[in-house]
């Protein structure tokens, strides 16, 4: 599957949409901190992750089911490959609203 610059766009909408979740994340965490040991700009930026991977992911696997493409081993790496290389792009905006949510 070749990631077209149509769906590199469509994955950094779902980043922009999850890099505007961290102060759920961030409330979330700081709720739970109490009970657990946690580093939470750590966690927040484990959940972003998490979640930006889950919903790009689903997004990339309906796109090949549209175009009756099957989904084999080498689509699959293509997918991650074109998920990690959208997300490491935006890893220091991640981390400064992370901070910025943390501080405030």
């Amino acid at each position: 599957m070749e990631i077209t610059s149509e769906d590199k766009k469509e994955l950094e909408t779902v980043l922009s949409i999850v890099i505007n979740q961290i102060p759920s994340y961030a409330n979330m965490v700081n709720s739970a901190r109490d009970n657990w040991d946690v580093n939470s700009d750590d966690c927040i930026f484990g959940m972003v992750y998490h979640s930006f991977v889950a919903k790009s992911t689903e997004y990339l696997k309906n796109k090949l089911t549209d175009i009756h493409q099957q989904s084999d081993v080498e689509s699959t790496f293509e997918i991650m490959n074109s998920v990690s290389d959208v997300f490491n792009s935006k890893v220091a905006e991640i981390k400064q609203t992370i901070v910025s949510t943390s501080n405030s």
